[in-house]
């Protein structure tokens, strides 16, 4: 694509406060009017004192045909004093006319460009979107509305300060800047979120390559105060006339679509389509049913055992959230719990969780049953509250259950979100005596270094390292380099995932402390979870089944 010529900025005046302009400089033009017209009167009565007629007459006696008398020569002196009068009015005038021009062209750049890269804002974008689309109409060419979203710009601003954040922004801007074509608009629609409309687009692959080739570029090195700073990005898209019709309609399509890419993932674009519309809808109508959940007591708690490789005895259970909605039935964890994150209730959840998990742990307890640890899954937005240890602290208290028969589950992803942060989370954890696992080993991006650090017990085998096993020779490969991994840092294992008795003799053999899955049972309420505990299945003899 033809690269297009940076736009002329208009000029600035200065945004500080106003100016504190004194009475006299204030009206300085009357003054200056009165002052001439005194000069003028003054001319007038001084024509008195040296008899200027006179003057005037000898002057003009030597020409027959002049005429003047003292009317002539007075009208003349007032003449010149009103030519003095105009002139400097008109200078005045041309000033104020020049001053009021370059206001009402940094309002306009107000009203319609941001301030911070000087692109068009949200206003002017739909202004020249809805152009455009009228253009498209009469021509019957496609438009292509393209919806960026920048990721991990957070992390530069606390890092670099509101500063270092804004020259990323400029950054990224002109980068965007350089790869369109004249006549397409970049425009900026709210901090970290841009909008690109290109007018007559050929096929959806070059629209497709021309977004890849963006987020390529966003995703390129920062230079900012001498630090190398890194970005991501998603981009949405929706094109005329498929996707709508109407400027709102299409940059909304283009949002939804961006959305929809954050969820695959870090530097990812999506195309508008009716299916992913109604995978919204949807979504919608699971986060309005989950605002309510808890106060309808829609969520109830479900248990898995977790069995010793040595002996088959249940030695801890791991709680697992469950939700049956009236309208919308039973719902698996993981579409609900990534919703409950975006709306912001997985915190309140969470803690619903923990302290139900703590009091049925001590109710089993209470009833006889030997000691189990049980397994809480935590979430990122938990692990993000500076107060967690003191939330977990109330929860022991509350169902005066011992620290030692609680574990926390936390992903390598949650971990690794902000690790340092997470270090100092783990610590305090620790100091309370509860255990700390890491969950679902292997999918996430934790680095060898960190593991170290973070203050944890026990490491669980993803379920997709075990599902192949024996037969995928790679799944066995990896298996056994995490249980060597996890041997070096002395971490108890579990696998989860387990599904037959094949999986469980290979991992019996390589010397997995516990596991648990299918094999041995699918997660129950806690009624049933008793009868686990009272007589397993799989210690069982098949007489005994019968």
């Amino acid at each position: 694509m033809a690269k297009n010529n940076a736009r002329k900025n208009i000029a600035r005046l200065p945004t500080g406060k106003p100016e504190n302009v004194g009475f006299f400089k204030r009206f300085a033009f009357a003054f200056e009017s009165v002052f001439i017209i005194l000069i003028t009167a003054g001319s007038l009565w001084l024509t008195r004192l040296l008899d200027v007629p006179e003057f005037v007459r000898q002057l003009s006696s030597q020409q027959q045909h002049w005429r003047l008398d003292e009317i002539i020569t007075l009208a003349s002196v007032t003449v010149l004093g009103l030519l003095i009068l105009l002139t400097r009015y008109s200078l005045y005038l041309r000033k104020k006319i020049q001053q009021q021009f370059i206001a009402e062209e940094e309002i306009k750049r107000l009203a319609f460009f941001d301030s911070l890269t000087n692109l068009p804002n949200q206003a002017l974008c739909h202004d020249r979107l809805q152009h455009a689309l009228s253009r498209a109409e009469r021509n019957s060419t496609p438009i292509a509305v393209l919806f960026i979203g920048i990721q991990d710009f957070k992390a530069v601003n606390d890092k670099q300060g509101h500063e270092g954040g804004d020259k990323l922004l400029q950054q990224a801007a002109k980068r965007l800047s350089s790869e369109l074509r004249s006549g397409d608009t970049l425009a900026r629609i709210t901090g970290v979120e841009f909008l690109i409309i290109l007018e007559s687009m050929s096929p959806t692959e070059d629209i497709n390559a021309f977004a890849a080739k963006l987020i390529v570029k966003l995703a390129k090195c920062y230079r900012i105060a001498m630090q190398e700073m890194y970005i991501t990005s998603n981009i949405g898209i929706a094109v005329y006339p498929n996707d709508g019709e109407h400027s709102k309609e299409l940059i909304k399509h283009a949002d939804t679509a961006m959305c929809f890419a954050k969820e695959q993932g870090r530097n990812s674009l999506a195309f508008f389509s009716k299916e992913l519309q109604e995978q919204v809808n949807t979504k919608k109508k699971i986060a309005e049913q989950l605002l309510d959940a808890m106060d309808k007591e829609e969520f109830t708690l479900h248990y898995q055992p977790i069995v010793s490789t040595a002996s088959n005895e249940i030695i801890a259970v791991e709680a697992l959230l469950r939700w049956h909605n009236d309208l919308l039935g039973d719902l698996a964890p993981d579409v609900f719990i990534p919703i409950a994150e975006e709306i912001g209730i997985i915190t309140k959840i969470g803690d619903w969780v923990l302290n139900q998990a703590c009091l049925q742990n001590k109710s089993w307890q209470q009833q006889g049953y030997p000691g189990l640890v049980i397994a809480v899954n935590m979430s990122v937005m938990q692990l993000s509250i500076t107060d967690l240890s003191s939330t977990v602290a109330d929860s022991l208290a509350a169902s005066h259950l011992e620290p030692q028969y609680l574990e926390l589950e936390f992903t390598e992803n949650t971990l690794m979100k902000d690790a340092k942060q997470s270090i100092v989370q783990l610590r305090q954890l620790s100091t309370l005596g509860v255990s700390i696992a890491l969950d679902d080993f292997g999918t996430g991006y934790s680095s060898i270094k960190y593991l170290a650090k973070f203050k944890l017990n026990k490491l669980k085998i993803d379920g997709i390292f075990i599902k192949n096993i024996p037969k995928s020779a790679a799944d066995v490969m990896a298996t056994r380099a995490i249980i060597a991994l996890a041997r070096q840092l002395k971490l108890h294992i579990t696998a989860e995932g387990v599904e037959t008795a094949e999986q469980r003799e290979f991992l019996a053999v390589s010397c997995v402390d516990s596991m648990q899955g299918y094999h041995y049972s699918r997660p129950v309420d806690a009624k049933a979870f008793a009868l686990l505990l009272k007589s397993p299945p799989w210690l069982q003899t098949p007489q005994e089944l019968d």
